[in-house]
C-alpha cells in the first residue's frame, strides 16, 4: 500500500512537471574549475533522481551492514523468547496432566529466558517435588531466587509448602524462620509455622506464635480461639514434674485460655495427679460457681479432700437447685461413697439411674449393694452394666437380664 501510494504521488508529479516543460525545456549550466557543463534541463532532472535514489540505497546498505549485529542480537533474542514462552505453556499443560519428567525437561530447558526464568524454575521445581526429587528440586528453587531476588518471600513459601510436604519438617522450620525474620507480618508465613509446629507437636512453640497470629489477623476469631484451646490442653496434658513446673505452665497461658472448661479439667487433672487436692478443689469450687459445666462438675468427683463431709455437704447444696442434673448426681453418689454415707449413695444413684443408666452408675451401685453384703443385687447390677456397655458395640449380643 505504501509503495502503491509512493508511485501514485509520482506519477503526478511527473504528469504536472512534463506540462510546465513541454513549450520550453530550458537547460542547466554548471561550471567547475574553467570547464562548463551544458544539459538540458529534463536530462538534469532524471539524472538528479537517479543519484538521489542511488545516495538512499547506498546508505540504506551501509545502514543494514552497520546495525547487522544490534539486529542479529535482537532477532534471536526474540527468538528465545519465543521458545521461552512456548516452552512455559508446554511445560504447564504437561504438570497439570501430571506428566512430570516431560514438564520438568521443558521448564528447565526453556529459562534461558531472563524475563520469566524465575517462573520456570518454580514450575520445574514443582514437578520435581512430584517425583520426590528433592535435590533436584531445591535446585529449582535457588536457580529461581538467583534468577529473581525481589521474589524472594514467594520462593521461600513455596520451598517452605515442598518441605512441609514431605515431611522434612526441620528443613521447612529453618526456611520459615528465616522469612519471619525478615517478613514478620506475612500471613502465610505465620500459618505455615503454626503448620509445621502442630505437625511436630511443638506446643510451645505454637503459643509463642499466637499473638502474632492474633495481631495479624491470620485466622477468625473462632479458628484462633479453638487453636489456642488445643495448645493450652497439649501443654497441660505434658507429665509435669514438680507443682512449679505445672504452674509455671499454667501462667504462660493467655488469661483466655485459663477460662476454657477443657484447659481448666485437665489443669485439675494435673494437680490431682501431684497430690494437690485442696488446690484443685477449690479451683474447681469457684470456677463452677461462675459457670457450670458437667465437665467440671465430674471432675470434681475426682478430688479428694481431708474433709470428705464437707466436699459431699457442698454438692448436695448444689443438688437443691440441680436436682435432675446427671452429672451432679453422679459426683454427689461418688463422694458419698468416700464419705461412707452408704445410704445417700444408693439414693442418688438410684435416681440416676432412672434419668439416666449407664455402666458407671451400675458399677458404683454394686459396690453399695456389696458394702450392704448383698450379693445377688450386686452381681445384677454388673450384669446391667455390662450390657449397657456392650449394647452399644456393634456385633455383640445384647445380653437380656
Amino acid at each position: 500500500m505504501k509503495y502503491l501510494f509512493i508511485t501514485l504521488v509520482s506519477l503526478i508529479l511527473g504528469v504536472v512537471f512534463g506540462h510546465f516543460v513541454s513549450d520550453d525545456a530550458g537547460f542547466v549550466v554548471i561550471g567547475y574549475g574553467g570547464k562548463v557543463f551544458r544539459t538540458s534541463f529534463i536530462f538534469f532532472g532524471v539524472l538528479l533522481v537517479m543519484a538521489s535514489t542511488a545516495i538512499y540505497f547506498v546508505w540504506r546498505l551501509l545502514y543494514r551492514l552497520l546495525t547487522l549485529k544490534t539486529r542479529w542480537l535482537s532477532w534471536t533474542g526474540e527468538y528465545r523468547r519465543k521458545r521461552s514462552q512456548r516452552a512455559l505453556s508446554n511445560g504447564l499443560i504437561a504438570l497439570a496432566e501430571g506428566n512430570f519428567n516431560r514438564a520438568e525437561q521443558l521448564l528447565s530447558r526453556g529459562a534461558d529466558d531472563g524475563s520469566v526464568s524465575a517462573v520456570h524454575y518454580l514450575g520445574a521445581a514443582e514437578a520435581a517435588q512430584a517425583q520426590d526429587a528433592a535435590d533436584r528440586r531445591d535446585t529449582y528453587l535457588s536457580l529461581a531466587h538467583d534468577a529473581m531476588p525481589s521474589a524472594e518471600v514467594a520462593i521461600g513459601i513455596k520451598r517452605a509448602e515442598m518441605q512441609l510436604a514431605n515431611k522434612q519438617y526441620e528443613q521447612a522450620r529453618a526456611t520459615l524462620d528465616y522469612l519471619a525474620d525478615r517478613h514478620s507480618d506475612n500471613k502465610q508465613v505465620l500459618d505455615l509455622q503454626q503448620r509445621t509446629y502442630m505437625a511436630t507437636d511443638d506446643a510451645r512453640a505454637v503459643l509463642g506464635l499466637l499473638p502474632a497470629l492474633r495481631r495479624h489477623h491470620v485466622y477468625d476469631s473462632e479458628h484462633l480461639g479453638e487453636l489456642e484451646r488445643e495448645t493450652a490442653v497439649a501443654l497441660l496434658s505434658r507429665p509435669c514434674s514438680s507443682l512449679d513446673d505445672l504452674h509455671e505452665t499454667w501462667h504462660r497461658l493467655p488469661k483466655s485460655a485459663r477460662k476454657q472448661v477443657d484447659c481448666l479439667a485437665v489443669y485439675t487433672q494435673q494437680l490431682t495427679a501431684l497430690g494437690y487436692h485442696a488446690e484443685a478443689e477449690s479451683l474447681l469450687r469457684k470456677s463452677l460457681m461462675r459457670h457450670w459445666h458437667g465437665d467440671l462438675v465430674r471432675q470434681y468427683g475426682e478430688v479428694r479432700i481431708p474433709d470428705a463431709a464437707l466436699q459431699l455437704k457442698r454438692t448436695e447444696a448444689w443438688l437443691e437447685t440441680r436436682t435432675d442434673d446427671t452429672d451432679l448426681l453422679l459426683t454427689v453418689a461418688k463422694l458419698s461413697v468416700i464419705a461412707d454415707e452408704w445410704d445417700k449413695a444408693r439414693s442418688y444413684l438410684n435416681r440416676l439411674i432412672e434419668l439416666l443408666p449407664s455402666p458407671v452408675a451400675y458399677r458404683l451401685l454394686a459396690e453399695v449393694h456389696e458394702h450392704a453384703e448383698d450379693v445377688d443385687a450386686a452381681n445384677l447390677c454388673r450384669l446391667e452394666g455390662l450390657r449397657l456397655a456392650t449394647s452399644a458395640v456393634p456385633g455383640l449380643p445384647i445380653v437380656r437380664v
